[in-house]
């Protein structure tokens, strides 16, 4: 049950190799990089290095037309901006405090990828300076997620296969630390 999730995308990775990572490092691919990075360390098909090398290229890619489109197309970029008015103020306040080192650690920040790019694109940000930026975040970035997948991958694949032979006993738990911390929250 839970292994089937990883199914598809393993499929992909061990059909289309590379040119499947790559595009998922355009579009965002911690599952994908940890992944790949998993399936590296058992030698199937990928190696490491390889495997950062590409998530590299692909992230700096969708990155930078991300970036652009924010320049070019400002109006637009603010609508999607204005649609999502916390991220918005949330990143504005990180701009302030932290200046441009917001696009080394957006990466790791679940919602904020996007937003952050297309701030930096329509503030008429020096693009040399969005790219030496990036690209230390994309290095981060890409060695954090294989190296969790090469490191840690079968770890957790047994976790889930241990989870899914077990699933009475985990939904059990689960339920009864639940039902705990509502009655916890009844007596305060």
């Amino acid at each position: 049950m839970l292994f089937h999730l990883f199914a598809y995308p393993v499929h992909l990775l061990l059909s289309h190799g590379y040119l499947a990572l790559f595009i998922w490092s355009i579009l965002e691919g911690e599952i994908g990089l940890m992944l790949a990075g998993w399936l590296a360390s058992i030698h199937q098909l990928f190696s490491y290095e390889k495997v950062v090398l590409v998530a590299i290229c692909g992230a700096f890619l969708g990155d930078l037309f991300t970036f652009s489109f924010g320049r070019l197309f400002e109006k637009k970029a603010l609508r999607y901006l204005n649609a999502h008015p916390d991220k918005k103020q949330m990143i504005d306040r990180w701009i302030k405090k932290w200046g441009a080192a917001v696009i080394i650690f957006e990466r790791f920040v679940y919602g904020t990828h996007i937003p952050v790019l297309l701030t930096f694109g329509m503030s008429g940000y020096p693009i040399l300076k969005f790219i030496l930026f990036d690209i230390i975040g994309i290095i981060l970035w890409a060695f954090s997620f294989v190296s969790i997948g090469y490191f840690f991958g079968q770890s957790a694949i047994n976790i889930i296969l241990l989870v899914q032979k077990n699933i009475l006993v985990v939904l059990f738990f689960l339920l009864l630390f639940l039902f705990i911390l509502r009655t916890q929250k009844g007596n305060t």
